[in-house]
């Protein structure tokens, strides 16, 4: 089933190696919605009660806040590890319960940008 572009939440773990699907979200929706997300999310799975309260009044000043070097266009990494990252993908399939994404990774700045194309597929739980 094509089900055309959006954005992609993986939450990875190096030591593991494992993955898994945190969310799907429109393509409509804006970098800055997608960071907000992840963040929030983030933050209910993983931080202890007072990390919580503190994100809570203070977002600003949390460990938890995504950095601007953790953003390009195209991804925005959250986390340590388990990490979650997001994908903008310019292509959706749902192949039985593997969920596969195609992207454009951007890396280096503005002047010296790079791209290189990513495929990648998840089990859909």
């Amino acid at each position: 089933m094509n089900l055309g572009t959006g954005w992609v939440i993986i939450e990875e773990s190096f030591h593991s190696t494992e993955k898994r699907l945190v969310s799907t979200i429109s393509a409509r929706k804006c970098q800055k919605y997608v960071r907000d997300f992840m963040e929030q999310t983030y933050v209910d799975k993983f931080a202890s009660i007072n990390e919580k309260l503190s994100y809570k009044k203070n977002r600003k000043q949390s460990p938890f806040k995504i950095e601007k070097y953790e953003q390009t266009g195209t991804t925005i990494s959250c986390g340590h590890d388990p990490m979650f990252r997001a994908y903008y993908c310019h292509q959706l399939k749902l192949i039985g319960n593997i969920l596969i994404f195609k992207c454009r990774i951007f890396k280096g700045d503005l002047k010296q940008r790079v791209s290189t194309d990513h495929e990648g597929e998840i089990e859909v739980a």
